[in-house]
């Protein structure tokens, strides 16, 4: 699936408590293109997963919804660690990974840990559901899934992102 595609199955689960940070990478233009509007801000490098947890701990109701690319979520997994050692305090958050398995915004490099998936680590961590979509399909029954309590994670596997 393409990473619009992606996210537009977030966009029709999204309810009006729920709050949506983006992380900066090319996803975000995928995001804008559908109309996710980041009303929760913004990070980098994977910084977003920190300020979603903000935002977690700052929301009475609705879930927290985290976009990351592939690289950011590699760079931030110490984030997960917190998540983890802190469950019922984050259980409105769901992490979206965009993987295409490519350092889009820097030209498109490979990314190192191409063979390693962010449900498997996130799962490894107490994350349930840590789930992975293929399709448009299973991207919205995940999603759907994501909505019960407990912190959760999504990985998009999409195809590289072309329109740079």
């Amino acid at each position: 699936m393409r990473p619009e595609e992606a996210l537009l199955a977030l966009r029709k689960v999204l309810k009006e408590e729920d709050r949506v940070i983006v992380d900066l990478g090319d996803h975000t233009i995928a995001a804008a293109k559908v109309g996710l509007d980041p009303d929760g801000g913004t990070g980098a490098l994977g910084g977003s997963m920190s300020v979603a947890l903000g935002h977690c701990l700052g929301t009475d109701g609705g879930r927290v919804y985290c976009i990351v690319g592939d690289g950011g979520f590699f760079m931030h997994l110490h984030t997960l660690a917190t998540v983890a050692q802190n469950r019922d305090r984050f259980e409105n958050l769901t992490v979206v990974v965009v993987t295409d398995a490519a350092w889009g915004m820097t030209g498109g490099q490979e990314n190192p840990a191409v063979h390693t998936s962010p449900a498997d680590i996130a799962r490894s961590m107490g994350f349930d559901p840590a789930e992975i979509a293929e399709s448009v399909e299973e991207a919205l029954e995940v999603l759907k899934r994501c909505r019960k309590e407990g912190p959760s994670l999504v990985e998009m596997r999409c195809r590289p992102i072309t329109f740079l």
